[in-house]
């Protein structure tokens, strides 16, 4: 009889085993899904910004760059996921599978110029709201 109270133990102990291996898997999986999507969103946000850019830009009058830039140091630019993707798919650049479950409304960015408001100057802030 105490052969089969250890083996229901043996079985229990590696059954319990098995469903914190799972629980630990879905979390790490999670956190590194949120991850993937906030790193995808700085992404896009770099490619959004030089394409607003270059845009926006008047090549002869890097002066009125700078004061078009300045007045949104302070405050930001802050873009919906939604707005991004329609400016960036009409260049057709982009993959989104990591912002799959995103909220496009509700998921942002707020990009920063910085001195001396070139292309590459600037600073961003995420606001994810994702399923999990």
């Amino acid at each position: 009889m105490e052969k089969r109270g250890n083996k229901g133990r043996i079985i229990a102990i590696i059954a319990l085993v098995i469903l914190l291996l799972v629980v630990g898997v879905l979390v790490f999986y999670n956190m590194n899904g949120e991850k993937r999507a906030e790193a995808r969103l700085n992404q896009i946000s770099k490619i959004f910004y030089k394409y607003y850019y270059e845009d926006n830009s008047n090549k002869d009058d890097k002066d009125a760059v700078k004061v078009f830039l300045s007045k949104y140091a302070a405050s930001g630019l802050t873009i919906k996921l939604k707005d991004m993707k329609i400016y960036i798919d009409s260049k057709k650049v982009e993959n989104y599978k990591a912002l799959k479950n995103c909220n496009e409304e509700e998921t942002k960015v707020t990009i920063y110029p910085t001195t001396p408001y070139g292309k590459n100057d600037f600073k961003i802030k995420t606001k994810l709201d994702c399923k999990k």
